[in-house]
C-alpha cells in the first residue's frame, strides 16, 4: 500500500521550487478528490463511472506577468516540472505594471457544514440506486416517459500555499442530481428540467426529482403562441435568479476594469428599483458556494452588491482589487476570473400567487436561460418555458415567444419580490415580477 502522502508538505516544496527558480511571487494549489457519475439516457443507467483525481497547479508572477502550469497525479517530479514551466512563461510573458501582489493571510469567518462524512463514505452502489429510485418513480408516473440525467458525488481534499505565507486546507463533499423528462401525448409533447444537490445527505432530497421534472412537463403540455405586446412578467425563483445572475455578473471588477460590462461607471448610482437588494454571502453554513476564502486564498467578504437599486460594490479578486486600489472581497478564482458565492435577495410582503393575481395579461416565466449582452445588456432570449397570464391566473403554456429589452430598464421595472422562495443550500431564491416587457410573440393571436 502506498504510503499516504502529506498534501502540504509536497505544495510547500514546489512552492521553495518555483521561488529559488526566480518567481517573485507564486502559489500552488494540490488536491486530490473521488468521484462517482451516473449518466442516465431514455429512461434507464446508461453508465456508472467512478474514479480517484489528484492535480496540482503552479501560478508564478515575473513583473507582473503571469505562468500558469498544471499537472495530473502527485508524483514529485511532474509537479516540480510545472513549478519551472510556470516560472518559464512568467520570464517570458508581458510585464503588467497593474499587478500588485497576492493576497495576504488574513483570518475569515468560520464556515460550517462544507464537508460530510457519510456522503464522502457513499459507494457506486448507492449512488446508482439513487439514479434507479429516480427511473422507478418516473416509470410508475408516465411510463413512456424519457428521462435523461446525472447523479454525481464529489468529495475532495486540498491545500493551497503561497509565498505570501498562506497556507490553507480545505476539505468538499456535494452530491448533485438533475433530470430532464420529456413526455408525449401524441404530436404533444412536454418537456421540463429538475434539479437537487447539497454539501450534506439532508440538503440533497434526489429521490423525488425526476418526479418533479415529471409534473412540470406535464404543465407544458398543450402549449400555444401568445400575442405579442409589452407586459407585466413574472418570474419564478428559477427564472429571478438567472435574471440577477446576468446583473451581478456585471458588477465583477475585471469586466468594469476593461470597460466590457453595462455597469462600467454606475458604482454608486441608482441602475434599479427600490426591489432590488442583493447581497452576497459566503459564510451561510453548507451553501453551494459558501466558503471563507476564495480560490487565491484570499478571505472573502460578505459585500452589498445592489442596494435598493444602487449599485454599491464590485466583485474582486487579487489583480482588480490591486488595480483600483481597493479592498479585496475576496470572490476570485485560481484559473481567473471573478464570481459571486451565495446571492441573498432581501424578500417582499405578498406571495408569488399574489404578484401574479395583480397582472390583467402577462407572462409567467418558471425557469430561463437568460444571456445579455454583457458590454450593453441588451437581452433578447427565447422563452423555452412559459405561461400566460389572464385576469391574474395562469391560463396556459406557451411556445414561440421571446423577451427583449435591456437589462438595466428591466432592473428599474421591477415592481415586486414574493415573501415566498424556492430553497437551495445557501440561499433563498424568491420570484420577482417586472412591470413592463416586451414579449414577441405570434402575429397570427
Amino acid at each position: 500500500m502506498a504510503p499516504e502522502i502529506d498534501l502540504m508538505q509536497l505544495a510547500e516544496k514546489v512552492l521553495d521550487s518555483a521561488t529559488s527558480l526566480g518567481a517573485e511571487w507564486c502559489d500552488v494549489g494540490v488536491r486530490t478528490g473521488r468521484h462517482i457519475g451516473v449518466s442516465l439516457e431514455k429512461t434507464a443507467v446508461k453508465e456508472a463511472d467512478s474514479g480517484q483525481g489528484e492535480s496540482a497547479s503552479v501560478r508564478a508572477f515575473i513583473n507582473g506577468a503571469m505562468g500558469f502550469a498544471q499537472c495530473h497525479g502527485l508524483d514529485e517530479d511532474r509537479l516540480l516540472n510545472a513549478a519551472r514551466r510556470a516560472v518559464g512563461m512568467a520570464r517570458e510573458g508581458t510585464p503588467d505594471p497593474d499587478f500588485r501582489g497576492l493576497p495576504l493571510p488574513e483570518a475569515a469567518e468560520e464556515v460550517t457544514g462544507l464537508y460530510d462524512e457519510r456522503l464522502a463514505a457513499m459507494s457506486v452502489r448507492e449512488v446508482v440506486d439513487l439514479a434507479v429510485a429516480n427511473i422507478r418513480q418516473a416509470r410508475q408516473m408516465e411510463p413512456q416517459v424519457n428521462l435523461s440525467g446525472h447523479v454525481s458525488m464529489s468529495s475532495g481534499d486540498g491545500v493551497l500555499v503561497s509565498s505570501t505565507g498562506i497556507r490553507l486546507a480545505r476539505r468538499r463533499t456535494s452530491l448533485e442530481v438533475d433530470m430532464e423528462a420529456v413526455i408525449s401525448r401524441g404530436d404533444d409533447k412536454g418537456y421540463y428540467y429538475e434539479f437537487d444537490g447539497g454539501r450534506v445527505l439532508e440538503d440533497c432530497h434526489g429521490e423525488g426529482v425526476a418526479a418533479a421534472a415529471i409534473e412540470a412537463a406535464r404543465r407544458m403540455l398543450g402549449a400555444r403562441a401568445m400575442p405579442s405586446g409589452r407586459m407585466p412578467v413574472v418570474l419564478g425563483p428559477l427564472a429571478a435568479i438567472d435574471f440577477l445572475e446576468q446583473l451581478v455578473g456585471a458588477a465583477s471588477a475585471e469586466s468594469i476594469q476593461r470597460e466590457r460590462s453595462f455597469l462600467a461607471g454606475r458604482r454608486g448610482q441608482k441602475i434599479g428599483s427600490n426591489w432590488l437588494t442583493v447581497i452576497d454571502d459566503p459564510f451561510v453554513p453548507r451553501g453551494l458556494h459558501s466558503g471563507q476564502y476564495d480560490g487565491e486564498g484570499a478571505a472573502r467578504r460578505k459585500i452589498t452588491i445592489f442596494d435598493s437599486g444602487v449599485f454599491r460594490t464590485m466583485l474582486h479578486n487579487s489583480y482588480t482589487a490591486g488595480k483600483a486600489g481597493e479592498p479585496n472581497n475576496g470572490r476570485g478564482s485560481r484559473s481567473g476570473g471573478i464570481s459571486p458565492t451565495n446571492m441573498q435577495i432581501t424578500l417582499g410582503q405578498r406571495t408569488e400567487a399574489e404578484l401574479i393575481s395583480e397582472v390583467k395579461d402577462g407572462l409567467y416565466i418558471p425557469m430561463s436561460q437568460f444571456s445579455a449582452n454583457p458590454t450593453t445588456g441588451d437581452l433578447s432570449a427565447s422563452v423555452d418555458f412559459g405561461f400566460r397570464i389572464i385576469d391574474g391566473c395562469i391560463a396556459y403554456p406557451i411556445e414561440g415567444a421571446m423577451v427583449a429589452g435591456n437589462m438595466l430598464q428591466l432592473a428599474e421595472s421591477i415592481d415586486g419580490v414574493s415573501s415566498d422562495y424556492r430553497i437551495e443550500p445557501g440561499a433563498k431564491l424568491p420570484s420577482m415580477r417586472i412591470a413592463d416587457v416586451q414579449i414577441a410573440g405570434s402575429a397570427d393571436c
